[in-house]
């Protein structure tokens, strides 16, 4: 996955709903994701409804004007629910599509080629790509599998709260916002370094906290450390503190540029591209480093360009 084409801020919302949905953009979301699964109640009538709504909401181009992509949450493969949801987006504008749940690979094959016969049935190649959400033990372990399963495959999305409760997580909620929540380091380096074998884009889930703007800045700096491209926002009050988590610092960007013309000048003399910059000992795997943290704040520059209040 190209850097220009990585999303920091994927936000969620309740299926269906047309004020949420507009209310959304205004806080310039990358991406956002209404969701069919859970965000709409269990019943086929409220099902029908949420799809009605939203293809109605994604008919036009209330999205694509302002280049915010749409990635709908659709129900479980397992459920009654998720071919009618394919066979609505296929008529949209939506970009892609969110698998929840995801525990193998196989699953999102299923998926895909579903969605390839309604694109033939519709007479039209729409080329939805695809983000599959892993949130239980199973697909922690499975991770790889799962990011590689198709070419149609953007990315993965770590679902930390439905994670913990799949492994009996016993979250202190007082210490996971002092600690920026050590429980969950082991299971997002798993989905992480999948996403990165597999070259796509690694996500990950939303704060717990809706007030605390120090944590989810923390919470997000962690992340960005780690490697996740983006973040899932669960409420409006998160986006300004991921994008920012996700800025790099200016300091640690000038010495950065100063390690790429390290080894510019180095090259030019016919050195190795070794030294010492800033009290650290500059190696040709540092200045890689380096290289990913300049691409990084041209990536974060470019999404902050996007979105725009809607009427």
């Amino acid at each position: 996955m190209k850097s220009d084409e990585m999303r920091i801020i994927w936000m969620m919302m309740p299926g269906g709903d047309t004020g949420l949905i507009k209310k959304s953009l205004k806080y310039r979301p990358d991406v956002i994701i209404p969701c069919l699964e859970d965000g709409v109640a269990y019943t086929p009538e409220a099902k029908d409804q949420a799809r009605a709504s939203l293809k109605k909401d994604l008919s036009g181009t209330m999205c694509t004007d302002i280049d915010v992509l749409v990635y709908p949450r659709i129900n479980h493969p397992s459920s009654d629910y998720w071919k009618a949801d394919i066979e609505m987006l296929i008529q949209t504008e939506a970009s892609g599509l969110v698998i929840p749940k995801t525990e193998s690979g196989d699953e999102v094959r299923e998926v895909v080629k579903f969605l390839e016969a309604a694109e033939a049935a519709a007479g039209r190649k729409v080329g939805l790509r695809i983000i599959a959400m892993i949130e239980t033990a199973r697909g922690v372990m499975r991770a790889e599998d799962i990011a590689s399963a198709h070419p149609r495959v953007r990315g993965v999305l770590f679902g930390r709260e439905d994670y913990s409760a799949s492994v009996g997580l016993m979250r202190r909620h007082k210490d996971s916002l002092a600690e920026t929540s050590p429980e969950l380091l082991y299971s997002r380096s798993q989905v992480i370094t999948a996403a990165k074998s597999a070259g796509v884009e690694a996500i990950d889930g939303a704060a717990f906290t809706l007030v605390d703007h120090e944590y989810i800045k923390r919470d997000a700096s962690l992340t960005a450390r780690l490697g996740y491209t983006g973040k899932l926002a669960a409420h409006p009050a998160h986006v300004e503190g991921i994008r920012s988590a996700y800025t790099p610092d200016p300091e640690d960007l000038e010495v950065a540029h100063k390690m790429v013309e390290l080894e510019t000048s180095s090259a030019e003399s016919g050195m190795a591209a070794v030294g010492g910059i800033a009290g650290m000992e500059v190696t040709p795997p540092v200045i890689a480093q380096a290289k990913l943290l300049i691409k990084r704040a041209k990536w974060v520059e470019e999404n902050a360009k996007r979105g725009g209040v809607v009427a």
